[in-house]
């Protein structure tokens, strides 16, 4: 059984560039990204680990930073993380 860290499908995806930048700069802008794994922590949102087309790799990142792949950011409203996850993780141990 994985503990904190566990594989997934690639899901191809898009990153709000914003995360990437403490959330500071780069508003509205997006970068292609391959979701490949997740991370849970117990009493946190689950958190995904991915990597970018340019092979830099970001752990732990929130569900609210990824879009679907070819949509326009501007047509993807704004959600609170409690919106897009509705409890947080049990345990250390993703399932």
């Amino acid at each position: 059984m994985a503990y904190l860290n566990a594989n997934i499908p690639p899901e191809y995806a898009q990153i709000k560039r914003e995360y990437l930048y403490d959330l500071k700069k780069h508003h509205g802008e997006v970068e292609d990204c391959i979701i490949f794994g997740l991370s849970a922590i117990t009493g946190r949102a689950i958190l995904f680990h991915c990597i970018m087309e340019n092979g830099a790799v970001y752990y732990r990142l929130p569900i609210s930073a990824f879009i679907q792949r070819g949509c326009k950011p501007e047509d993807v409203p704004r959600r609170r993380l409690d919106e897009l996850q509705l409890w947080n993780c049990f345990s250390y141990y993703p399932a």
